[in-house]
């Protein structure tokens, strides 16, 4: 704090002393006053105690040069004073000036002028500590420099970053060549950023110790500076105003929509309102700091992808361009919408190849490389293709090696990547949002407090699990201090040293610490996405409640593993201490490596456990079958049951493998006091750390094939529930008058009374005339040539046939309709309009081509060789035949109301019938196509219900070879084959996927006689 004092300087008092002097020496002397110069001093303390940490990533910045500012209430950068180390006591700080002003501005510029160089390490990490009465938004950039530094870049993207102007040398990791692959250090000039808010403190209320337990930290606060955050500094930095939490929430979502979409940021719930508190993840080089999420891996592909890209810069200011201006995909500038298109196929590229890791061999990894390789450059050059595929079976190396690293470090399973992996993919399918879908609403932030919920939900259960750990191993820290101190003695200091590094291996394996940090940071990043929605509603208050009670929690977890943490470090003090008190070097290390040779052996009893249950697991699965939906709902259980299980047989090993490590050093200090033995126990832990590699080699086989089958269950359960709907659908077609034989015979019949009422009519020779056909003496007929006209009708069954037509250069038009009665009282109409003018009127225009089926009721169109009247039609030949009829049938239980349309081609004797309608709730669509040929006629029938499921039967064939076909419905967004279908004598067979065969009868699907 600063405290102002006005004070006369030592100069300013020998000035008024000297003139005072004077003036008593001479009365006479013409002397001049002079003011005394008044001067004013600042002072000030500061304790650097709020912490805010981090990593740059986009790849890892290694040595990258951190900058610290603040941000004025315009939105300037404008500098600010922090420290590389939390403040053990305070700095005092004395200025002078003319003005008080002056002299306080001093004294903070002297505030900043201590601040040190700020450098990322190796993972990009760093921290700075601010003023502990500092509040307000904090502006990180982070650069490397492809010049004048030791700053670089790692690369992340499977494809590579590029290439190197010259290569470097071989080493650990680059491999000598010019391409940069993933996994290897680059240098390049890259800037990110981060905004963060650092709210004003009331109290201590985050009750948190800085990342390595430091005490001297007040609070603690995550930034990390990547892809996204800059995107958001950036928007922030340019919207010319102050900057609170409100706002960077605001931006997150914004910028999240705009670049990933809707459903995409649904997977970020857990940081949408401040996404500095994740996403800090190199895909080569996972340390297990950060856990990998769904949201989580989303980003870290994201970022993966854009590094890939030609230049990550242009793409950074396209996409703030397209946010700025609301939609960064379909911009209407070509060269920002190009940006979103490469963006897309990237990140495709890169969720396809991560699937091949999460889930594949290094040989399924290695094609994924190559297949993505391919669609980054469409058209590479047969130097290229050669170049990358000599490197593609490293780099699946690499990234395999990656993949198991990030499992062993904790930030995931096995199993959990997998189904994150497959999650991820689909939800990146489409990214970014176009129009109305770059706003979000009421519908967005509901599933957001849902998604928020379940995280804060889990996270509450992951710190019950942790809070009992911490307990049991504060129980075992007791028994221990119970060893030492005053019960410390030569007798028993052996076993206490032993005691600590069993207590010490068991911490460090445990990370009991990392993982309670890990929690509260999560909590931090669900306490302000909940905020953001309460601005939006107070219904969403019981999510921020939760969010902070969490966040209370998790405190005291952090608390707790710190204090565990320190009551530790005194133990290996003391045991250190009581080895050289005790002349105990050599006794202890001989305990020390036996008991953790010991502790190597209990894991290797828990990994041999583990493979049992996953072989037998697998076993299980594998000999599943899956043609019933019974069976694969079984098939499915049991190959979830064996991935669970190689995961775990993978996990027992990576404890065995750590276990094993201790025990060697434990054995090899042990060697080098010279003990007996101690070269076999290095013997034998090798030989059981050689066998534990080729456990987990096993282990990831097992869950690579457990995983394989639990996908094939997928399938076959989603297909045969798919097949439920096929089969409902092939009965319900089945029974539709429309389709049967009795639908067809009575369209049939009505065919043949009109056919051979109007051949009778015209062997009579007469122009008009009305009676009864001597033919179907049901029927009456009342016609005119000269009018085109004919009226049928039955007086005893109420049925009618009606038609009007009109000659049309070459064609006779015809407008039609009829009430017709079948069988079991089927009744079938021809739907006219209300006038016969009408009716021909719109058939006229139909058969010109000014209006479309849609648009007529029924009408009948036949075109001749050449011109037509009544004068020459006897003599002229018909070509073609069309027709097209709104047809409404009803036999009591589907019905149908649709149009019928019939096309004949007598020059290639060939045709077509299409029937389109609803029947009952099912809307579908019959093509039926023939051809006769000199020997039979081959005929083609398409059904299609208009339906999710897209149901289609489609059969071909003729007479003597039989009539076969396909049944097709949509499946995971493809058209597959749900059955074979053949025709029978009376009906239709249909074999289907499941073995199930079933006979519909009565179905008269084609007939030519008809």
């Amino acid at each position: 704090m600063v405290k102002r004092t006005i004070k006369f300087t030592p100069i300013a008092a020998s000035v008024a002393l000297t003139l005072g002097l004077t003036a008593c020496g001479s009365d006479n002397d013409r002397n001049i006053p002079v003011t005394p110069v008044e001067s004013f001093t600042a002072t000030g303390d500061a304790q650097f105690n709020i912490e805010v940490t981090g990593k740059a990533v986009k790849g890892s910045m290694k040595s990258a040069v951190v900058t610290v500012m603040t941000l004025d209430a315009s939105g300037q950068s404008v500098p600010v004073a922090f420290r590389s180390a939390a403040s053990a006591e305070a700095e005092s700080f004395s200025e002078e000036a003319l003005s008080q002003s002056a002299a306080d501005a001093a004294v903070e510029a002297s505030k900043i002028a201590a601040n040190p160089e700020v450098l990322t390490d190796e993972s990009g990490r760093y921290s700075i500590y601010l003023d502990d009465d500092f509040t307000g938004p904090v502006y990180i950039t982070v650069k490397t420099s492809a010049e004048g530094d030791d700053s670089f870049l790692r690369c992340d993207a499977y494809v590579g970053c590029g290439d190197y102007d010259v290569a470097p040398e071989e080493d650990d990791v680059n491999d000598g060549d010019t391409a940069i692959e993933f996994g290897e250090w680059y240098k390049t000039d890259l800037e990110l950023s981060v905004v963060k808010f650092v709210p004003a403190v009331e109290a201590d209320t985050s009750g948190v110790s800085g990342a390595a337990g430091d005490l001297n930290v007040a609070s603690s606060y995550k930034a990390n500076v990547t892809f996204l955050t800059s995107l958001v500094a950036a928007l922030l930095l340019d919207s010319g105003s102050s900057v609170d939490e409100d706002a960077i929430a605001k931006a997150s979502l914004d910028t999240v929509v705009q670049v990933m979409g809707q459903d995409a940021a649904l997977l970020l719930s857990a940081i949408i309102g401040d996404l500095s508190n994740g996403g800090a993840v190199d895909l080569s080089d996972v340390d297990g700091e950060e856990e990998l999420t769904d949201g989580i891996l989303a980003i870290a592909q994201l970022s993966s992808s854009i590094q890939g890209l030609p230049s990550i810069g242009d793409v950074m200011s396209s996409i703030k361009a397209g946010i700025k201006s609301g939609q960064f995909k379909g911009n209407a500038d070509a060269s920002i919408a190009a940006i979103a298109t490469m963006l897309q196929t990237a990140i495709t590229n890169t969720a396809n190849v991560f699937v091949a890791i999460a889930t594949g061999t290094e040989d399924d990894i290695k094609t994924a490389l190559e297949a993505a390789f391919a669609a980054k450059i469409p058209a590479p050059t047969a130097g290229e293709i050669v170049a990358f595929a000599a490197n593609s079976a490293d780099v699946a190396k690499k990234a395999k090696a990656a993949k198991d690293k990030a499992v062993k470090n904790g930030a995931a399973t096995d199993a959990s990547l997998a189904a994150a992996a497959v999650k991820i993919k689909k939800a990146l399918e489409v990214i970014g949002c176009t129009g109305a879908e770059c706003t979000v609403g009421d519908d967005f932030y509901t599933a957001l407090a849902a998604a928020l919920t379940l995280e804060v939900t889990a996270s509450q259960t992951a710190l019950t699990a942790l809070e009992m750990s911490i307990e049991t191993a504060q129980s075992s820290l007791v028994d221990v201090q119970a060893m030492g101190g005053d019960a410390l003695t030569a007798d028993n200091a052996a076993a206490f040293v032993s005691a600590v590094t069993l207590l010490k291996n068991e911490a460090a394996t445990a990370g009991l610490t990392a993982k309670a940090g890990s929690i509260f940071v999560k909590s931090q990043g669900y306490v302000t996405a909940a905020k953001a929605l309460v601005t939006q509603s107070s219904d969403y208050q019981q999510v921020l409640d939760s969010a902070t009670s969490l966040q209370t929690d998790a405190s005291v977890a952090v608390t707790d593993t710190v204090a565990y943490d320190i009551a530790l470090a005194a133990l290996v003090a003391e045991a250190e201490t009581a080895i050289e008190t005790f002349d105990i070097a050599l006794a202890a290390a001989k305990l020390v490596a036996e008991d953790t040779a010991d502790v190597a052996d209990e894991k290797k009893s828990v990994a041999d456990t583990a493979e049992a249950a996953s072989t037998s697991a697998l076993a299980n699965a594998e000999n599943a079958m899956v043609d019933t939906a019974a069976n694969a709902t079984e098939a499915l259980e049991l190959a979830m049951t064996a991935v669970t299980a190689a995961s775990d047989f993978a996990a027992a090993v990576d404890a065995l493998e750590i276990a094993i490590e201790q025990a060697l050093v434990a054995a090899n200090e042990y060697l080098a006091l010279e003990g007996e033995g101690a070269q076999a126990m290095i013997d034998a832990l090798t030989a059981m750390q050689t066998a534990a590699v080729a456990q987990g080699e096993l282990a990831s086989e097992q869950f690579v094939t457990a995983y394989n089958l639990q996908l094939a269950a997928e399938t076959a359960v989603a297909k045969l529930e798919v097949l439920t709907s096929v089969k409902a659908t092939s009965e319900s077609l089945s029974t539709m008058t429309v389709l049967t034989g009795t639908g067809a015979d009575a369209v049939a019949d009505a065919a043949d009374i009109l056919a051979d009422v109007i051949d009778e009519l015209a062997e009579m020779g007469n122009n008009s005339g009305t009676g009864t056909s001597t033919r179907n003496a049901d029927w009456d007929y009342a016609y005119s040539l000269d009018d085109l006209t004919l009226m049928l009708s039955n007086a005893t069954t109420g049925e009618m046939i009606n038609a009007a037509a009109s000659y049309e250069g070459d064609k006779l038009v015809v407008a039609w309709g009829a009430t017709l009665k079948g069988e079991n009282d089927v009744s079938v109409e021809l739907v006219t309009a209300a006038t016969q003018t009408q009716a021909l009127t719109d058939c006229v225009d139909f058969a010109a081509g000014t209006i479309d089926a849609t648009q007529i009721d029924s009408c009948l169109v036949f075109t001749f060789d050449g011109a037509v009247t009544a004068d020459n039609v006897d003599d002229a030949e018909i070509i073609m035949t069309e027709t097209a009829n709104h047809v409404e049938i009803m036999d009591g239980d589907s019905g149908f109301t649709g149009m019928l349309s019939i096309t004949a081609d007598d020059a290639t004797d060939s045709g077509s019938i299409t029937l389109e309608g609803v029947s009952g709730d099912v809307d579908f669509k019959v093509m039926t196509t023939y051809l006769d040929s000199d020997m039979e006629e081959a005929s083609a029938l398409d059904i299609t219900v208009n339906n999710a499921m897209g149901y289609t039967l489609s059969i071909t064939g003729n007479e003597s070879a039989g009539y076969t076909g396909d049944v097709m419905a949509m499946y995971n967004e493809m058209m597959m084959s749900f059955g074979t279908a053949a025709k029978t004598t009376n009906g239709l067979s249909i074999t289907y996927i499941d073995g199930d065969v079933v006979d519909y009868t009565d179905v008269d699907l084609i007939d030519s006689s008809k």
